[in-house]
């Protein structure tokens, strides 16, 4: 399979803090020797084989933040085509974290508001992602709903 061809199916969660109006999401730094190291991104990586969008999210929480979380609402797929092949990102809206959060694979991990997000460089496969997650906090809209369901 060639690099034109090469789907990347990665899943990522967004986690919040606070109440309705007034919420934070956790957002992870990249390890600098990583492809994309040093931005920003949601937590989350690639399925491995077998593996549902899901179940690679909870995975990727326990292995790179030391929390379990509960997954919830899907969002929309976003597909963002890299020199490195097509990245197909499966989002999802998380909660009931279990578990305090460390830096076990990442270089550090922050909480931020709607109006911090465009202080922090991320991938551009999440550029659509972003978007929706500052209109959805500007507009104060609940956006942990669906979490558990």
């Amino acid at each position: 399979m060639g690099q034109e061809s090469r789907v990347i199916e990665v899943a990522v969660g967004l986690l919040f803090e606070g109440v309705r109006g007034c919420w934070r999401v956790l957002i992870a730094r990249r390890p600098h020797g990583a492809v994309l190291g040093g931005y920003w991104e949601f937590p989350g990586g690639k399925l491995e084989p077998g593996e549902t969008p899901e179940q690679a999210l909870v995975r990727e929480f326990e292995e790179e933040l030391g929390v379990h979380v509960c997954v919830g609402r899907r969002l929309p797929v976003i597909e963002h085509r890299y020199a490195h092949g097509l990245v197909r990102l499966h989002a999802f809206i998380c909660g009931g974290v279990s578990g305090r959060l460390c830096d076990l694979g990442v270089a550090e991990h922050r909480w931020i508001g709607a109006g911090e997000l465009s202080s922090y460089t991320f991938p551009p496969a999440n550029r659509g992602l972003l978007d929706w997650l500052s209109v959805a906090l500007v507009r104060g809209e609940d956006v942990v709903m669906g979490v558990g369901e």
